[in-house]
Parts: C-alpha cells; structure tokens; sequence
C-alpha cells in the first residue's frame, strides 16, 4: 500500500473526491489500527460554493481550514458527532472533501455508512483535527492499494440548504 503525497490533494476538490473512492482510510488510536475503503465522498468548495463553510470568506476556524494547506483533516462537530473532512484545493483557493462512507476492512464488523458512523469506526474525533493525511507519522492517513471501483455513481450534496448545480456527491455504485 502506498501513502497518497501531499500533492494528491492540490487539485480541486471535485476531482480529488472522486480520486479518494476506492481509497483506503487508516486510523492509530491506543494501539489500534483501523481501515476502511472510501466509498462515499462529498466535494466543497470556496466561496463561490453556497453550501460551503468558506462562502463567506475566512472567518472561523472551519473557513480558515478550507483556505489552509491540502491534505490536513477537517474534523467538526454537526448534529452531535464528528465529520472528517480532507483539505483539498488548488494553490489560492479552498475546499475539502467530506468523507461521507467507508466499507470496513479492519476490522470487518461495524457500520460505518454515514459521516458520523464513519467517525466513530475509525475512533476519529476533534483531537485528530489539523493532521496531515500524507505523513507517515500521522495517526491518520489515506492508502492506495491498487484498487479502482468499477461504476462511479454521482447526486447532489446530502442534507444542504443550498447547493450547486453540479452534482458533488460520488460513491461507488
């Protein structure tokens, strides 16, 4: 398995979201090693995206993680449970892709469809905000094994007010 670069994660976040499918998602917590395969991911963008936490420039801790360095994890509260977001955009810009499901590979039991769900399988919580994804020493990183899914399916973002017309969520069908 090989360790996504940092420069994975340069590119916009539409493109780097389809890119993570099939990816697996490695998490260390007390001695523990979890992993999953991305099978469900959402692209944000900066200001030009109304569903975006960075539409309104850089205020905020969420705002200024869109604009800061690619491939950092995002790692917020909504409706009671953590989402971890991967920092993703070009140079000047912001956005992030929410990891939204996975399909547990280790181990093999839980249920890990839905952001909240994806969470607390890989024990992933605020104290593992700001890490990069593509540094070894990280508790929290992003694999290629050599996998890519077969059909690639594509909607509107999930639970937003207001969205693009572009269609932003990706998961594997």
């Amino acid at each position: 398995m090989e360790l996504l670069p940092q420069a994975f994660y340069e590119r916009p976040a539409d493109q780097v979201a389809l890119d993570l499918l099939g990816k697996i998602l490695q998490s260390k917590s007390g001695g523990t090693v979890r992993r999953c395969r991305i099978v469900e991911v959402e692209a944000y963008f900066g200001p030009c995206d109304p569903a975006s936490r960075a539409r309104r420039g850089r205020r905020g801790r969420i705002a200024r993680a869109l604009h800061g360095p690619p491939g950092l994890t995002l790692v917020y509260g909504m409706h009671r449970q953590w989402l971890l977001n991967i920092v993703a955009h070009p140079p000047w810009m912001a956005g992030a892709v929410l990891l939204r499901s996975c399909t547990p590979l280790e181990p093999r039991e839980g249920n890990p469809r839905g952001p909240g769900r994806l969470t607390r399988y890989m024990g992933i919580g605020r104290e593992m905000d700001s890490l990069p994804v593509y540094d070894p020493a990280s508790p929290v990183q992003v694999l290629d094994d050599g996998y890519r899914p077969g059909r690639v399916l594509r909607s509107g973002r999930i639970g937003v007010r207001e969205d693009l017309e572009l269609p932003l969520r990706f998961y594997i069908g």
